[in-house]
């Protein structure tokens, strides 16, 4: 047994291999195909074990001990209910607005009931995790919070989802411990901020850059004498070099004589093709996507570190270090090779990004990490240990 350590910081580590999981994953496609959908549960459950089983912290892995029953029990739930939203909103299209109505009554028991059967099938040295959040709750924050964030035009969503945060982290258990969230608002609208400032910088980009260029355009028409308004021909007198159509084809020619090729004069038309245009647009597109990729990127990553750097479960302490750089480039390249090889290395993209995330996640033990297990495992014991299941469902959230 360890000598107890004060801020000992013990590292999360992922065992899997690209090869592996391929196994699996392919297997998980080819047997949710040939069934139609129907294996999908147990194919979550195989990936699901499998992460877990590889993802070791203080030389023991985690545990996922979901039913695939029921998860496809949830599922079958959200089909039966799009099955009768499409089948009679085709032929009673007011019902869409009652469909809606139950939608959102039910959201919050959805988002409760999926969080408490993840929780309760996680495990970690056969402590089960668990997770008891109310309704009332979780109807604030999931609905009313979603309409406050909507009629502010967004300057609501940081606090929204400080309270997601907070709500899913300060509701969960590791047996009978519970943990504790310490993040302010504050520090999720400064997360918030630059994202939320882009789109107006975008507006105010979109009205000047256009403006600007038509006064640029306006001043060099007015400075170039080959664009200044020439007088009517009627008000001009031809001089003796012939009339207006001659001295225009002689200028023609002169400007073909001049051009840099033989073909300059034969090829006008073609090299005023908007070509240049074209891939000009095009490069602006992949410059806005990529921008957006980063900002997503940087939202996320500083949420994730927050959220992690913020929570506690009694003494101890989480600790986050995923840098967005890395991440963007992780994303990019995984994207890229996913895109080139038809979807084929989705395995090698997910071991990928699992591996970095937790090679720079830690558990800080503020005391004797094997004292603190001893304890949830007496007081799990004294209590029964069991967790109801026979309401348990996943309903995908």
């Amino acid at each position: 047994m360890d000598n107890p350590q004060s801020g000992r910081a013990i590292q999360f580590q992922f065992n899997g291999t690209s090869g592996e999981y391929f196994k699996i994953w392919i297997v998980n496609i080819m047997l949710s195909i040939i069934t139609l959908g129907i294996y999908s549960p147990w194919a979550k459950v195989r990936k699901k074990r499998y992460f877990y089983g590889n993802t070791t912290l203080d030389s023991s892995s985690f545990d996922y001990l979901g039913d695939p029953l029921a998860i496809l029990k949830g599922r079958m739930i959200v089909f039966a209910f799009i099955l009768v939203y499409a089948s009679t909103t085709q032929y009673i299209p007011l019902l869409e607005f009652a469909f809606i109505i139950i939608y959102l009554i039910g959201l919050p028991w959805m988002v409760v009931k999926s969080l408490q059967f993840n929780a309760r099938n996680s495990a970690y040295r056969n402590i089960r995790f668990n997770f008891e959040g109310r309704l009332g709750e979780a109807t604030f924050i999931f609905i009313f919070l979603s309409f406050i964030s909507m009629l502010t035009l967004g300057l609501a969503v940081p606090y929204a989802i400080k309270r997601m945060k907070q709500f899913t982290v300060e509701n969960s258990y590791f047996g009978t411990s519970q943990f504790e969230f310490h993040a302010t608002t504050g520090a999720f609208y400064r997360i918030y901020l630059l994202p939320m400032l882009i789109p107006f910088i975008g507006i105010l980009a979109a009205i000047a850059i256009p403006a600007y260029q038509g006064y640029v355009t306006a001043a060099k028409t007015q400075q170039d004498p080959q664009h200044q308004v020439q007088p009517p021909r009627e008000t001009q007198t031809p001089d003796q070099n012939g009339s207006y159509e001659e001295q225009e084809f002689k200028h023609a020619i002169e400007n073909c004589v001049r051009a840099p090729g033989p073909e300059q004069c034969a090829k006008q038309e073609i090299n005023q093709e908007p070509g240049a245009e074209v891939f000009a647009g095009m490069g602006a597109v992949l410059i806005a996507y990529l921008l957006m990729g980063l900002i997503w990127v940087y939202v996320h990553t500083r949420s994730i570190n927050l959220v992690l750097n913020s929570t506690t479960l009694n003494a101890h302490s989480l600790q986050s270090k995923i840098r967005v750089r890395n991440m963007f480039y992780i994303y990019l390249t995984n994207i890229l090779g996913v895109l080139f090889s038809l979807g084929l290395l989705i395995p090698w993209a997910s071991i990928r990004l699992a591996k970095y995330r937790l090679a720079n996640t830690a558990f800080i033990a503020n005391g004797e990490i094997h004292n603190f297990i001893a304890d949830q495992q007496k007081s799990v014991s004294a209590t029964g240990g069991e967790f109801t299941e026979a309401f348990d469902i996943d309903l995908g959230f």
